[in-house]
């Protein structure tokens, strides 16, 4: 993740995944914003125009895939990592379709989420 601060949005209707993320997140420099379903995620992202977007796939008022088009559609070079419970090649592949950057399946270790963010950084430089 380098050194550069980033804003990062997070988005999980589970808001202890989000605060356990948003803290280790946090403790390496970056600033979190959260938002516990898809309309409230395409509302922050217009506004506050974060450099990398973490997305679930199942949330209520708008799916990940919706937000990750959505954020794609509007900030285009803002990466986006889509994670899921359900870890199917097909979801993978709708997940890319959609336009994240990467896909993380569910449970991750904190460790799991930087890599992600690093390789997702990585194809968006």
């Amino acid at each position: 993740m380098g050194s550069r601060s980033l804003k990062i949005l997070l988005v999980d209707d589970e808001p202890e995944l989000v605060a356990t993320c948003a803290r280790f997140l946090e403790r390496l420099g970056h600033s979190c914003l959260s938002a516990y379903d898809g309309a409230r995620a395409i509302e922050l992202a217009a506004q506050q125009s974060p450099d990398l977007v973490v997305t679930d796939l199942q949330l209520p008022e708008h799916d990940g895939l919706e937000v990750t088009r959505r954020v794609r559609e509007a900030l285009p070079r803002t990466p986006v990592i889509l994670i899921t419970a359900y870890n199917r090649p097909t979801t993978a592949e709708a997940a890319f379709g959609a336009g994240a950057s990467a896909y993380l399946p569910k449970p991750f270790s904190l460790a799991d989420l930087r890599r992600a963010i690093d390789f997702a950084l990585a194809r968006m430089a």
